[in-house]
This record gives structure tokens, C-alpha cells and sequence, in this order.
């Protein structure tokens, strides 16, 4: 079976990091998994609180820094878990470096916020998908619940069909979906799998590299619980870094057309 490594990118996300990991530790995917949490500098207790799930840990670095590993957890006992401390440089580092010290035991990686939670089928269900056609299926994507944690209201978010068009027009692919491991690879820049360059729009970005070579399959069910709360990162990222951000993923486009 593949090889699926869930990464969660964590920064100053002490209220909720200890539900993400429980949601990844708790998937119905029979086949190997590894969860990943890449604590990018955190300055509140994330990091103390994703060190809890340890019982048995194994320490190591990786680029000099601390790495904590733990196997044989979660639902079927058969996981592996690892905490990765780094300094801070962003979601798009943070995730490198997951995919990075992963990179030789994973087949299929699955993305996570540090506030979000998956549902228990979403790897199972993304993983029967992109299975079908290993060659020419880059990325999984599915719905999701938004939950507005201030009105304690949830909105199921319906996400449109894949239409590479549309994808030019804008993101209409989930942060949170699933992608291979060999079409990450293929996409691989000097600004690194995600650009470093980015703060935000890091994803569609991606999306776009990846939509040149490959086919991105959606799938109409709700996999992922998505907390909308004021600290969100689009809430305090301001318009003009949207902008500068939004045109460089334009701008690295049309690029590649050339």
C-alpha cells in the first residue's frame, strides 16, 4: 500500500495543534502512515503540546536542528510520528523541510494546517482516487467544513470540479489535499517545492506547476474541518502582500509558457 505522510506546518497554534495531530493519528488508512509536525519557531507551547504524544520517543537532528520520533502509534498502532524543530521561516520552509527528511518513505503526502482537522476517511478516500492512475494523477483534492469559530457556525464549502481554465483564473484547489510524492518531485524549484519566496499563495502556486504536467482530480465529499478565526493567515496578511504574492504566481506562469 502507499505511503502516505501527513505534514503539519506549526506556527504559535497552541489551541488547536493537539486536535490536528489527533485527527492525522486517528485516519482508517490501513496502509503506513507518518505524521509530521514541523514546528517553524514557535514562541507559545505548540511545540510542548505536539511533544505529548510521545511515549517511547527517539531523538536526532536534521540541518542541526532537534527531530523527535516516535513508532507504533496511532489508530492501528502501526503510525509513525515525528516533531521537526526549526527556526522560523514561513509555511512554505516548514513544509519543505516535512518533505524533505520524508521524502525516502513516503509515497503520497498529505497537507494539514495547524488549526484544521482531517475527517477520518479523507486519506483513505484521496488515496483510493489518486491510486487509479499513479501517472498521471498529481493531486487529490476534496470539500470541506469551515467553522467560524466566533459564531460557532459550520459551512460546508463546495469546491468546483477541476477545470485547468479555471485553475488560471484562480485557486480552486484546496491547501489541504493530497499530492505525489514523484510529481513533487518533478515540480521541484530553487525556491524549493513550495516557493520560500511566498507568504501566502504558496499552494496555488504549486497547483499551477503541477496542473502543467499532471491532472488534479476533486472529490465532492467533505474531508477537512477548516477553523475561520481572527488570526487566521489571510485575515492578518495585508492586500498588498495578497498582491505581490498573487502576481508572482502570474508572473511565474506565463514564464513557463515562454
Amino acid at each position: 500500500m502507499h505511503r502516505v505522510t501527513i505534514l503539519i506546518a506549526c506556527y504559535n497554534d497552541e489551541d488547536f495543534i493537539d486536535n490536528a495531530i489527533k485527527s492525522a493519528l486517528n485516519q482508517n488508512y490501513p496502509g503506513p502512515i507518518t505524521v509530521c509536525v514541523i514546528d517553524d519557531g514557535s514562541t507559545d507551547s505548540s511545540l510542548e503540546i505536539a511533544k505529548e504524544h510521545f511515549v517511547n520517543p527517539v531523538h536526532d537532528t536534521y540541518r542541526d536542528c532537534p527531530v523527535t520520533t516516535q513508532e507504533n502509534i496511532g489508530k492501528f498502532g502501526e503510525s509513525k510520528y515525528i516533531v521537526i524543530e526549526k527556526p522560523n521561516g514561513g509555511p512554505s520552509d516548514a513544509r519543505n523541510w516535512g518533505i524533505l527528511y520524508t521524502l525516502l518513505y513516503t509515497d503520497i503526502y498529505a497537507v494539514l494546517d495547524a488549526d484544521d482537522e482531517m475527517y477520518e476517511d479523507k486519506i483513505n478516500t484521496c488515496v483510493d482516487i489518486m491510486s487509479q492512475d499513479m501517472e498521471s494523477i498529481g493531486v487529490v483534492y476534496g470539500d470541506y467544513d469551515t467553522y467560524h469559530v466566533d459564531v460557532d457556525k459550520k459551512i460546508r464549502e463546495f469546491k468546483e470540479p477541476y477545470s485547468r481554465r479555471r485553475l488560471t483564473e484562480e485557486c480552486i484547489v484546496h491547501s489541504g489535499s493530497l499530492i505525489s510524492k514523484k510529481v513533487l518531485e518533478s515540480v521541484y524549484e530553487d525556491t524549493g517545492f513550495y516557493d520560500i519566496k511566498m507568504r501566502t499563495c504558496e499552494d496555488y502556486d504549486l497547483w499551477m506547476r503541477i496542473s502543467d504536467k499532471y491532472m488534479l482530480v476533486h472529490v465532492p465529499e467533505s474531508l477537512t474541518l477548516v477553523r475561520v478565526t481572527g488570526d487566521n493567515s489571510s485575515f492578518i496578511i495585508n492586500q498588498d502582500v495578497w498582491q505581490q504574492n498573487w502576481s508572482r504566481v502570474m508572473e511565474k506562469m506565463q514564464d513557463r509558457l515562454i
